[in-house]
């Protein structure tokens, strides 16, 4: 899958308060992500035919994983949704 939000160029994707990941196509199917404050690669986000993802990396935890994924398929907004009503149901 490519996110037709890139047109291949590298964006910068908001994960928590604190991090920023530059999310960056590569050759493949996935995207590189860069921690430019900490100036190192954390592994890379792919996708197979059915946009499903997979995290090939260790820097990042779960939540931090969705974020990404949810930047580069378009659906942050619908997992922002998601994530509010799982909190609400718990609280």
């Amino acid at each position: 899958m490519k996110s037709k939000l890139f047109e291949e160029r590298p964006k910068t994707a908001r994960i928590s308060d604190e991090k920023w990941v530059r999310v960056m196509p590569d050759s493949g199917e996935g995207y590189q992500l860069y921690d430019a404050l900490q100036e190192r690669n954390i592994g890379r986000i792919l996708f197979d035919a059915d946009d499903n993802w997979i995290y090939d990396g260790t820097a990042l935890n779960i939540e931090e994983q969705e974020e990404v994924a949810g930047f580069i398929s378009g659906n942050q907004k619908e997992m922002n949704d998601l994530i509010r009503d799982l909190y609400e149901k718990e609280h």
